[in-house]
């Protein structure tokens, strides 16, 4: 089961109507990368969090602090 920081990017990718290829592109990396992390499969280290707040447009807290929110909410 993929994490709630995992699905909150998948759900921000599909909001933006973002495909995988896509947003992998605008961010430079592979689309395996990307599906990765919506796959909740390892971390995603803190200049490529930066990066995908700023092309999804939100704040980095946000995408950090999904988890704690759900979990605790």
């Amino acid at each position: 089961m993929a994490s709630a920081k995992a699905r909150k990017i998948q759900e921000l990718r599909e909001a933006r109507g973002l495909s995988v290829d896509e947003l992998s592109h605008r961010m430079g990396v592979g689309p395996e990368t990307v599906r990765g992390w919506e796959a909740g499969d390892g971390d995603i280290d803190e200049g490529s969090l930066t990066q995908l707040a700023d092309t999804l447009g939100v704040s980095q807290d946000e995408l950090r602090h999904e988890e704690d929110a759900r979990l605790h909410g």
